[in-house]
C-alpha cells in the first residue's frame, strides 16, 4: 500500500514514461506503483531489498502495463561512469530515462544523483529525510502531506526546461 505523499509522488512522476528511482532500498512501493501505471522504472541501490527483488518480478507478468528492474549499484559510481558503463548496468541507453527520483534521499547522495540527472538529461525530483534541507538548488512543490523537490524541471527533448532552479 502506498501511504498519501508518496501517492502524491507517484502522481506527480506519472508523467514522466521511464524513469531511474535511486537508493530504493527495500521500499518499492513508488516504483511498483509506476510500473502499474504503465511506466518503466529502473531502481538502483547499492544493496536492494527482498521487497523490491520481489516487486520487480511481480511485475514481469501480464497484469503490470508497465515494468520494474531492480539493479545493484552505487549512485556515485553512476554519476561519474561514461555512457557506456552506466547503459551497461541500467540497460537501454543513457537516454532513455526522462526522470531520476528518490525518496528520502540523504544529503550526501544529492549532489550524485542531480549529477547523475543532468547526464541522463532527465528530470529530477526528491524527498528528503524531513529534518534535513536540501544541499543542491531546488524548486519547492508542496504535494498532500510531503514537499518535493525539483532540481531539474526535464529535458530540452520533453519541450520543458532543463533547469528547476
Amino acid at each position: 500500500m502506498v501511504s498519501p505523499p508518496r501517492l502524491a509522488l507517484v502522481e506527480e512522476l506519472a508523467d514522466h514514461e521511464r524513469l531511474l528511482e535511486v537508493g530504493v532500498g527495500d521500499r518499492p512501493e513508488v516504483a511498483r506503483s509506476l510500473a502499474e501505471r504503465g511506466r518503466d522504472v529502473v531502481a538502483v541501490d547499492i544493496a536492494g531489498g527482498e521487497r523490491t527483488l520481489a516487486a520487480a518480478s511481480e511485475t514481469g507478468g501480464p497484469t503490470v502495463a508497465g515494468s520494474l528492474r531492480a539493479v545493484e549499484a552505487d549512485v556515485l559510481a553512476l554519476a561519474e561512469a561514461t555512457d557506456g558503463e552506466s547503459e551497461s548496468v541500467l540497460g537501454g541507453t543513457s537516454g532513455e530515462f526522462d526522470a531520476v527520483y528518490a525518496c528520502n534521499l540523504p544529503a550526501e547522495l544529492q549532489r550524485p544523483t542531480v549529477a547523475l540527472a543532468e547526464r541522463l538529461d532527465a528530470a529530477c525530483l526528491f524527498t528528503t529525510l524531513g529534518f534535513e534541507e536540501p544541499t543542491v538548488s531546488v524548486r519547492r512543490r508542496s504535494l498532500s502531506g510531503t514537499t518535493v523537490y525539483v532540481a531539474r524541471s526535464g529535458s530540452a527533448r520533453s519541450g520543458s526546461s532543463a533547469d528547476g532552479r
